[in-house]
Formats: C-alpha cells, structure tokens, sequence
C-alpha cells in the first residue's frame, strides 16, 4: 500500500513539475515558426494597414489623411469593377471546385488497380507553380498556333481562332478554367479522405432498406462530408479571392480591366503606380473580405463538427 500510494505520490508530483518544462519545450520548437511569422506575415499586414491611411508614394514621404483612400474606393469605377469581378470569380471557381473535385473524388475511390498512378496523375497540377501553370494554358489559349484553338479547327468546331484571352467574356471564363484546373487535385484530395472516413455499415444500412445510389448519396455520403465541404469552401474561398498569379500570369488583368482582381489592382496601384497609401488600403479591403469568408465558412465548419 504504502509503496503504491508513494509510487502514486511520486508519479503525479513528477507529471506537476514535468508539465512546465515540456510547455517550454513545446514553446521553443514552434519559435522559430511563430517568429518567421511575424516577421514576414504579421509585420508587413500591420504596415499595410498604417499606409492605408496615408497618402505615400515613390516622391513624397506620405501624411496622415484619415479613411480617405477608403472614401476615394468608393468612386474609383475600376476598383468597383474589380471587387465584382473578384466575388463572381472566386463564386464561379469554388462551386466548380467543389463539385468537380467530389465527383473525381467518388470516382478515384472506385479505381482498385493502379491507384497509386491515378492519383500522382491527379496531384500534377496542383504541385506545379500557379505561374508556371498560367504559362503552359497562355500557350494553350494562343490565337495563332495556340494547341486548343487547333485541336478545335482539326475537329471542324471553328472557322476562325477563338479569342480566348482578348475577349472580355472568353478572357473571365479562361482565368476560371486555368484556377479550377490547377486546384482541383487538392479539393478532390481532401473529399477523398472524407469518403474513406465514412463507415461502411451506413451505405450497407441504406442499400438493406432499398435506396438507390443517387439517395444513398443524398441521404447518407453528402450528410457525412459536410465537413469537408465547408472545409474545402473555406480554404478555395480564401485562395480564390486572393487569386494573382494564375491572372497576372495569363492577362495581367486584361483585356482592358475585365479579369482585374483586387489583389491584381492591388499590385497595379502599389508597385506600377507607387501609390503606397491606396495600393494599401486596397490590400486592406482584401484582407477584410479573405477574412469574411473564412471567417463565414470556419463558423460553419465548427457547427458542422458539434
């Protein structure tokens, strides 16, 4: 008894002071990250956030104005363009996303032979750079001599090239293809895991009591990836509203305005024009909205798990 209370004295007394010390140690592993950070996220975000109250620029050192760059968002017809422009597109490419990537999911997870090759032949486009990707698909859109518009001649479908990226219209709906295409592995990737993790004995319970796939689906796969799904929209929503380098890469916002985000207009006004104080308050406005959507689909991921 004696031994066994003491051994149990001992036990939790070494567990009271052990707890400090691996805190610590917990602490200074994720240092270094924490401070990498700061440094080049954090920082820099609070600078924005400063600038855009100022009306800096390459020549004048800047002054305090207030929210009047946030008062001049409100009249800069193509800051407006921009911000409708970045909802319809990040809207249009997560929905196709979402549903694409769970349908190549669902059918990944019926391949038995080979899996391994399908799904490295899935992941390419993801791992490769967004801007690397924007140039093979600039050579794929090429009026002249570009491979879409003569696989389409040779089939007979056009007379003429397609303007893929010097029509306002056609230009919005290649900038969506390119990003759909580049992050679909990832979607399909994540609802792949939430597939394997529903248990077997719920679509064996349906199938008993008579319902046919397209219920099956309704009733008992989707209910169970709604997790999933609400992960999937946060992190897509979030990356496609900050989209620039798959545009930059493909129109660098044209023709004209018609695929100008506002991380693009942002980049415009900061670097191109050197108006510090508005690029920022621009990249401010951004902020704000990435925020509100993650913010949005995090919520409901945490309603989703209670």
């Amino acid at each position: 008894m004696d031994i066994s209370a003491s051994g149990g004295v001992r036990s939790a007394r070494e567990r009271f002071f052990r707890l400090p010390t691996l805190a610590l140690v917990a602490y200074a592993l994720v240092l270094p990250a924490i401070a990498l950070r700061a440094a080049f996220v954090i920082g820099p975000m609070f600078q924005s956030i400063l600038l855009s109250f100022t009306n800096k620029n390459l020549t004048n050192e800047g002054r305090f104005v207030g929210i009047q760059n946030y008062v001049r968002m409100l009249s800069d017809e193509t800051l407006i363009n921009s911000f409708g422009f970045t909802l319809g597109y990040t809207a249009a490419a997560t929905i196709l996303e979402t549903v694409l990537g769970l349908l190549i999911a669902m059918l990944l997870m019926q391949v038995t032979r080979f899996k391994w090759l399908t799904n490295t032949l899935m992941l390419l486009p993801w791992v490769m750079a967004p801007l690397l990707a924007a140039t093979v698909w600039k050579i794929l859109y090429l009026e002249d001599g570009g491979i879409l518009n003569e696989l389409l001649r040779t089939f007979g479908l056009i007379e003429g090239p397609v303007r893929w990226l010097s029509s306002p219209d056609l230009a919005r709906i290649s900038v969506i293809v390119t990003s759909v295409w580049k992050n679909l592995p990832w979607v399909a990737l994540i609802f792949m895991a939430g597939l394997a993790a529903i248990p077997g004995e719920l679509q064996e319970a349906a199938r008993v009591d008579g319902a046919n796939p397209l219920q099956r689906f309704w009733y008992v796969t989707l209910p169970q990836l709604r997790p999933s799904i609400y992960l999937v929209l946060m992190f897509r929503g979030m990356g496609e509203v900050q989209t620039f380098e798959q545009i930059a890469g493909l129109t660098q916002g044209g023709p004209g305005t018609a695929t100008t985000t506002l991380a693009v207009y942002a980049y415009q006004r900061f670097f191109t024009e050197t108006r510090y104080g508005y690029g920022s308050a621009i990249a401010v406005l951004l902020l704000l909205l990435t925020a509100a959507i993650g913010g949005y689909f995090a919520w409901r991921l945490y309603k989703a798990n209670r």
